[in-house]
């Protein structure tokens, strides 16, 4: 992985060396940079994003889809956010939306959200923790309750939802997509659930970009290593993780 990297930033005019912790750091789009040697084989990829949430906010795609006019998928269960997601890509024609849930099974699902009723004044981010794991909500909320200054009763900010519910097969069978050359999962703890619900022998994605910094570290382990055994390498990049297909490697050891 380290290895595409460098050929990729070198190829783009740029080289990497040792600077100065004064200097001012730069942000480099890792996931752009394993794209843009993804599509040096396959120029019209393919991509499915599950938990699109608005399109905009905290989003590892957006940028992608504007600059490469991007094909694909995106999936958000959230009926309110929904509306927005459709507005914000309006102008991309080449976009297909779906608002259910990604699910074990079909049918319908509790989803848990923050009860937006103006009773307490939260920051953003708290809208955006809406998940099928209601006790990762629990635990992201403790975490802030005295910053944010949150009632005793936790459990009274969420709201149970009941939604529609589609399985990762389902979904594709019904916008007739048949290959995916990037899957983006964005689920809030249930990344490694999505991940395991993808049927590898009949898809298998190039690249995939989940969440896994809200994975506890027994699901890390197991999720990196359900990849790995897959033939995935793998790059985490801040609370991301990159998995790319039959990346060129060297070998290194870890210890979690």
């Amino acid at each position: 992985m380290k290895q595409v990297l460098q050929q990729t930033i070198n190829r783009l005019g740029y080289r990497i060396s040792k600077i100065r912790p004064s200097i001012e750091l730069s942000y480099i789009d890792v996931l752009d940079l394993v794209l843009q040697n993804y599509m040096q084989q396959k120029p019209d990829i393919f991509f499915v994003q599950i938990g699109a949430n608005d399109g905009k906010t905290a989003d590892p795609v957006t940028e992608l889809i504007h600059k490469y006019r991007l094909r694909g998928l995106l999936v958000e269960p959230q009926p309110n956010i929904f509306k927005q997601l459709v507005k914000h890509y309006k102008d991309h024609p080449q976009l297909a939306f779906e608002n259910s849930l990604i699910a074990a099974q079909n049918g319908t699902e509790n989803f848990y959200a923050i009860r937006d009723d103006g009773q307490y004044k939260l920051p953003m981010w708290c809208y955006q923790i809406a998940s099928l794991d209601r006790e990762k909500m629990l635990e992201l909320l403790s975490s802030q309750k005295q910053d944010l200054h949150l009632p005793t009763d936790i459990e009274s900010l969420i709201e149970t939802i009941p939604l529609p519910a589609l399985t990762f097969q389902t979904l594709l069978e019904k916008h007739h997509v048949n290959q995916v050359d990037l899957l983006v999962i964005d689920t809030i703890g249930y990344d490694f659930e999505i991940i395991k619900m993808i049927p590898f022998d009949a898809i298998k994605p190039a690249i995939i970009n989940f969440e896994h910094s809200l994975l506890s570290l027994d699901d890390q382990k197991e999720c990196f290593a359900f990849l790995a055994k897959l033939g995935y390498s793998l790059i985490q990049v801040s609370v991301d993780t990159i998995a790319y297909l039959h990346a060129p490697t060297r070998k290194a050891f870890y210890t979690f």
